[in-house]
């Protein structure tokens, strides 16, 4: 009810009034006075003159559900979004949800994370309300090898809100770290539950320093404001990382992988180069040629062995 309430004040051109608001809304004024101050407490400044009516000031800096449904206009990401103020783990919070059988495309979100995590275990630095923490569930009809594929896709997806919202370029560090001069800028984690040959259900996981200042940023990171030199929308970008995630799965269900593949690797900061990859306790040393239609790195060695990789961490050499 109160992103009913707070789309009609919206679109109201000055104020309006609480019987209107009443009207449209079908519930009593009592209801609407009661939802308002949700509103407020949420960090709406709605103002209230008698006589007129209620008239939105301005919105909170807060991922809400409200603020990102706005002119989303998506059909499946998005359709139910979860938002909290501080939770261990995006991750682990629609994992639950996923458990519960909810439905696809549902997100989770946090101003903050207390256990943020991203690969292989490591944490994700988190501050509040200064970078982009969500998780999206997704239930594609793929085994689950074939899982990797929606990591890249997701990096793609970054890259392309970024571009769009912010105007900046990024390039992706296989398999899931999105950088800005060869600086990290946010990172996606992906989990699935799944059996032997199906997967029930995969949960996307993005990190993404909007306008985390420097010195909250380890070592080797950046945020999009640091690049930037201004304050970028979390709201907006949310909404475009949202809409592109959808974009680029829809593709992937009717046209396959190889259709985003080309623009995956244009982004690629790992192609061409020299490497070295630390997978599943073994070292690889080589030039990194192609990423094959699985989502796979494949290293050529110095005796001219190719070597496919499904997971790992990336070492540029040079």
């Amino acid at each position: 009810m109160k992103e009913k309430i707070l789309k009609h004040i919206r679109k109201a051109s000055s104020y309006i009034s609480g019987e209107e608001l009443s009207s449209v809304c079908d519930i009593s004024r009592a209801g609407i006075w009661k939802h308002i101050q949700e509103l407020r407490q949420d960090g709406y400044d709605i103002e209230a003159v008698p006589n007129l009516g209620y008239r939105l000031v301005s919105s909170p800096d807060k991922l809400l559900p409200e603020e990102i449904k706005f002119g989303l206009n998506t059909k499946i990401v998005g359709r139910h979004i979860y938002h909290y103020e501080v939770v261990g783990s995006t991750m682990d919070a629609a994992f639950k949800l996923a458990m519960e059988s909810h439905d696809e495309g549902a997100v989770v979100c946090a101003e903050s994370q207390h256990a943020g995590r991203g690969r292989l275990g490591r944490s994700w630095v988190s501050p509040k309300s200064k970078g982009i923490y969500l998780s999206v569930i997704l239930k594609p009809k793929i085994s689950p090898n074939e899982t990797p594929r929606l990591t890249l896709l997701t990096a793609l997806a970054v890259c392309e809100a970024i571009k769009k919202v912010a105007a900046l370029e990024c390039q992706i560090k296989w398999p899931n770290d999105i950088l800005i001069n060869e600086r990290k800028i946010g990172g996606i984690l992906t989990e699935i539950n799944a059996e032997t040959d199906r997967t029930k259900f995969v949960i996307l996981g993005l990190g993404v320093n909007v306008n985390t200042k420097k010195s909250f940023l380890p070592t080797g990171a950046t945020s999009l404001k640091e690049e930037k030199d201004e304050a970028i929308s979390r709201i907006e970008l949310t909404r475009e990382i949202l809409r592109q995630i959808e974009h680029l799965y829809l593709v992937f269900q009717k046209e396959g992988f190889g259709a985003i593949l080309d623009k995956i690797k244009h982004l690629s900061s790992t192609l061409n180069k020299r490497v070295k990859a630390v997978s599943r306790g073994a070292e690889i040393e080589g030039e990194a040629t192609d990423i094959d239609k699985d989502g796979a790195l494949l290293i050529r060695k110095d005796s001219g062995f190719i070597e496919k990789i499904y997971t790992g961490d990336i070492i540029k050499l040079r």
